[in-house]
C-alpha cells in the first residue's frame, strides 16, 4: 500500500513497495512490529511534523508481518534508505549489525535508535547497545528517535 499523506508530506510505502531511485531521502523504519503494531503510523505523523518530506518504508504488513523477510523486501528497502530509524528494536543484534556495516562503509545508511526504558527487554537491550557501541546514542521516546532520525537525514542529504 502506498500513499502520501498531503502535497510536503512524507510518502508512506508499505511492503513488499519501494521508491522509485532517485525519488528523494529514504527512512526505512525498523523494530519490533508485536507489542505496539501501530508506532510506524506515529512515527510517520512525527517525521510529518518534523517537516520530513522524503519517503518512509515501513515493513509492518497486517496479517503478514513476515513478509518483508520472506519475499528479501528488507534487503532492498535498506539498500535504498538514507537512514534507518530503529524503535524498540528486536535485541541488540540487528542494531549492532546495522550500525557496523554503516561503520565499515559510510555509504550505507546510519541507524538511528530508540528503546524506550521499559519493558525489560528494551532495558536489556539499552545495556548491551551501551556496552557494545558507547557512542551511539540511544533514544528513550520515538519523538527525539524520529527528531535525530530528520537531522541525520538532513546532514546526509546536505552533503550530496
Amino acid at each position: 500500500m502506498s500513499r502520501a499523506l498531503a502535497p510536503g508530506r512524507p510518502q508512506h510505502l508499505r511492503a513488499p513497495a519501494l521508491p522509485d531511485p532517485g525519488s528523494g531521502p529514504v527512512v526505512l523504519l525498523t523494530g519490533a512490529s508485536t507489542g505496539r503494531p501501530r508506532w510506524q503510523t506515529r512515527a510517520v505523523r512525527l517525521l510529518a511534523e518534523c517537516g520530513y518530506t522524503g519517503t518512509v518504508l515501513d515493513p509492518y504488513v497486517p496479517g503478514d508481518t513476515e513478509l518483508p523477510w520472506r519475499n528479501g523486501w528488507l534487503d532492498r528497502a535498506e539498500a535504498r534508505a538514507d537512514v534507518l530509524l530503529a524503535w524498540r528494536p528486536l535485541g541488540p543484534w540487528p542494531v549492532v549489525k546495522a550500525h557496523r556495516t554503516y561503520l565499515a562503509n559510510r555509504l550505507r545508511p546510519p541507524i538511528v535508535v530508540g528503546c524506550p526504558p521499559f519493558p525489560a527487554w528494551q532495558a536489556a537491550t539499552r545495556r548491551c547497545l551501551a556496552r557494545d557501541f558507547p557512542s551511539l546514542p540511544v533514544h528513550s521516546t520515538l519523538d527525539t528517535t524520529v527528531e535525530t532520525t530528520v537531522a541525520r537525514i538532513a546532514a546526509r542529504t546536505r552533503r550530496r
